[in-house]
């Protein structure tokens, strides 16, 4: 559903299940004072943001049901990801990795394991005394470890991403038959733990309608999750 379709259902009362079976109304109230509160937010998503348009999908389990993997966990790490050349003589496209520990698997892993979400780790700085593909990213391993601390909790839907061509760099190493995973813009959600509410890593939560803004933790969307 588009966003500007979803803007006018919020505008409307809506009553949607929740996790105990019940029903409650999420009003345009309730959305606005849900972005009042991440505002205030100490999860710090800017690195990892996407902006693209896209199908939003309505539910969380709709999503888990698209996804091959879907898993709630702590984040352990960052880490380098590999950087691949795309065209000849530019600069390097890199990803940078979050590790994260399987607590609560739903799907496509177990609990103890670790799954790698990649991001594209963004603008590199142009140094004119270097060659283009030695150009570096302007936010590292450092600046994504401020932004999401290791022990965030995190529920991750997403599938294995393909297979990147044309590899210069190969990053930090992986464990053995690991795969780096990749995630639709609704297919990362972190708990602000302070606050006791959910914020969408790569798109806010209110974009894919009432539902999503029904837990207000990871287990609560875990335990959703696996019910439904």
């Amino acid at each position: 559903m588009n966003r500007v379709i979803m803007a006018v259902l919020l505008a409307l009362p809506l009553a949607v299940s929740g996790c105990g079976g019940g029903e409650r109304e999420v009003t345009a109230e309730d959305v606005l004072r849900y972005r009042a509160r991440i505002e205030h937010s100490s999860v710090d998503v800017s690195l990892i943001t996407s902006w693209a348009d896209y199908p939003a999908v309505e539910t969380p389990e709709a999503l888990a049901a698209q996804e091959g993997t879907v898993v709630g966990g702590v984040v352990d790490d960052w880490q380098q990801g590999p950087a691949a050349a795309t065209y000849p003589g530019g600069p390097l496209d890199y990803l940078m990795l979050m590790r994260v520990r399987v607590t609560d698997p739903v799907k496509g892993a177990t609990a103890g394991s670790y799954v790698f979400a990649g991001f594209d780790q963004g603008a590199v700085v142009r140094d004119a005394t270097r060659a283009a593909a030695d150009w570096l990213p302007a936010k590292g391993v450092a600046d994504y470890r401020r932004a999401i601390p290791p022990g965030t909790k995190v529920v991750l839907f997403g599938d294995p991403r393909p297979p990147l061509g044309n590899i210069v760099k190969p990053g930090d190493p992986l464990p053995e038959g690991a795969r780096i995973m990749s995630t639709p813009p609704q297919g990362v959600v972190l708990e602000d733990a302070e606050l006791g509410v959910l914020v969408g890593g790569m798109d806010r939560l209110d974009h894919g309608g009432p539902a999503w803004l029904e837990s207000a933790t990871v287990a609560e969307l875990v335990e959703r999750l696996r019910s439904r």
